[in-house]
């Protein structure tokens, strides 16, 4: 009888002890194997870059053909805003081979804005020059109009017209080894040249929200130009 109540005695200790276990199993977070963690980021990185570029392109082909004008104006210093449409568009996506498969890496985009009626403005004396050195990067048809020179024979007063072909680029590089986005927008929708890195887990839904942002519908392709 002695032994039947150590027994039973013996049995409800393993049983309490066995609980205890399970319970501290259900109550600690399942770490997942990095590598698995690892090929999942990289799957999705690939898959919403080759989204990116194949709706690119094709938004491209349109801008190309249908030539729009930009739901938002351009700007330049003294010039100010002026309205613009769009064409020549040229896009180009490069893959490469990460962790044995063949990832999307880079995709160019370049377009070209015209002026949908020149932009003119006159300016005296040193503005001249510094307006010059603001529109060699637009790489734009512009011309000047020297109307008065000084007694060195150096512009002294002059008109700028600004007719388009002002080069805009954008280069997006997936970084498959850190799991990030480098982005670097010229001209896009405003004068000068941005860049960011975005994290791939916010790397999402970007093909429209871009063409949106090219077209000058809407704003919501700035989450990703801000740090």
């Amino acid at each position: 009888m002695a032994d039947d109540k150590l027994d039973t005695a013996q049995g409800m200790r393993r049983m309490s002890a066995l609980e205890a276990l399970r319970k501290q199993a259900e109550g600690r977070v399942k770490q997942e194997d990095p590598m698995v963690v690892r090929a999942r980021a990289v799957e999705a990185l690939n898959k919403e870059m080759r989204s990116v570029a194949s709706y690119i392109a094709q938004v491209g082909g349109e801008i190309s053909e249908v030539k729009p004008e930009a739901g938002q104006p351009f700007e330049v210093l003294f010039f100010g805003k002026f309205p613009v449409s769009l064409a020549d568009a040229w896009v180009d996506s490069r893959p490469t081979k990460v962790d044995g498969f063949d990832c999307m890496t880079t995709i160019h985009v370049r377009y070209r804005m015209n002026a949908v009626t020149p932009a003119r403005v006159t300016l005296l004396g040193d503005d001249i020059g510094r307006l010059e050195q603001l529109l060699r990067p637009l790489g734009g048809d512009y011309k000047m109009i020297v109307e008065q020179k000084n007694d060195f024979g150096q512009p002294r007063r002059a008109t700028f017209v600004l007719s388009g072909k002002i080069n805009c680029q954008l280069e997006i590089a997936a970084d498959y080894t850190n799991l990030a986005v480098n982005l670097e927008v010229v001209n896009v929708r405003r004068y000068g040249t941005r860049r960011n890195r975005v994290p791939h887990d916010r790397f999402k839904d970007v093909g429209d929200d871009l063409a949106r942002y090219i077209l000058g519908v809407d704003d919501d392709f700035e989450r990703f130009l801000k740090p």
